[in-house]
């Protein structure tokens, strides 16, 4: 009965992950970089008018893209939206049997107010959790992102803010082992400073950051981050190096990388992969630095029009030298965009 009742809440399960930015719709949907539908220069958040196009005639069954579909038109120097989502599930505990869990898991507004080269932008919501507590009033309501942003027709950009500092794939599900353990979890977003280019067949993105003084959330210090993808096979597939340093109170994180996207256009099928190895070193007399490692391979099989198969496989060893110290994960999603706008999601 028990693994019943799990089966059960997990076929319920509604969109379990944030809706910030899907690395699958590159190359799948004919657009080369996230760039193209979003107003980042590096995806997630709000997307622009080709973005909601393609929202409807490329990524779901149809329906109206546009802000409120179409109910309204925003002036040009305005930009909204919004990402609202339930979460349901089960938690299996062994002392009280099967604990099961409904919650938001987002409610996100978005505004960009632009003005020649210049915009700004802001993501507002609701701090949810998955278990019961009773935070203070103050924090039930935040700010994930908002920065200032200056960027030409030419490509190039810089902006400063609030905002993940861009690195490898960021994937959806923000409980992958390349977000929570690379400082890229929920409401882990970082005050920097970043800039970057934006080309054809390429782009760079540099950044300084450190860790929000308010909500005090990751790993305390700051750092710097550098990315660069090389896109290749008529605009289908793409290489990418990344490189990171954390500068913590004690302790200090080195971490290099590199992630392949592939695009299979006769199996309608995409290959996301990522691999990220870690030097960790701490300020304590007679402490030896600890090598680790992330591996990151998920397949994504688009069936039809609006449906998505997921499967991911993640590896972590935490420390390199040591046996019993790796950890293995295994998701697999199936994705439903029936109309613009709307979305469900089935995880386990």
């Amino acid at each position: 009965m028990r693994l019943v009742q799990v089966l059960f809440f997990a076929v319920v399960l509604f969109a379990s992950s944030r809706a910030e930015a899907y690395p699958q719709f590159q190359f799948s949907t004919d657009n080369s970089r996230c760039s193209l539908c979003h107003f980042s220069p590096t995806g997630g958040g709000l997307i622009n008018g080709w973005g909601r196009d393609e929202a409807a005639d490329t990524i779901s069954r149809g329906g109206e893209g546009a802000f409120l579909h179409d109910a309204w038109e925003p002036p040009d120097w305005l930009a909204l939206g919004g990402d609202f989502r339930a979460a349901m599930g089960a938690h299996d505990t062994e002392s009280d049997g099967i604990d099961p869990l409904l919650f938001p898991m987002q409610a996100d507004l978005y505004s960009r107010f632009s003005f020649g080269d210049f915009s700004v932008s802001t993501a507002v919501g609701l701090r949810g959790s998955a278990r019961p507590r009773d935070p203070p009033v103050h924090s039930r309501v935040a700010s994930r992102e908002h920065y200032v942003q200056w960027q030409p027709d030419s490509g190039k950009y810089l902006r400063a803010g609030r905002f993940y500092a861009p690195y490898g794939l960021r994937q959806v599900d923000h409980t992958n082992y390349i977000r929570r353990d690379l400082n890229y979890y929920a409401w882990e977003e970082t005050y920097g400073l970043s800039g970057g280019l934006l080309e054809d067949e390429w782009e760079l993105h540099l950044t300084a950051y450190t860790r929000d003084p308010l909500l005090q959330v990751g790993d305390e210090g700051s750092g710097a981050v550098a990315m660069y993808e090389k896109r290749f096979r008529d605009d289908t597939a793409a290489w990418g190096l990344q490189s990171k340093v954390h500068l913590g109170p004690d302790s200090r994180q080195y971490w290099s990388g590199g992630t392949l996207k592939y695009w299979f256009e006769s199996w309608d099928l995409l290959m996301l992969s990522e691999l990220d190895l870690g030097l960790r070193t701490v300020d304590t007399s007679g402490a030896d630095p600890i090598l680790g490692g992330i591996a990151h391979l998920n397949l994504t099989h688009f069936v039809t029009t609006g449906v998505m198969l997921g499967t991911t496989v993640e590896l972590k060893h935490s420390d390199l030298s040591l046996r019993g110290k790796d950890a293995e994960a295994l998701s697999v999603t199936a994705q439903y965009f029936p109309r613009a706008h709307y979305e469900i999601m089935l995880m386990g």
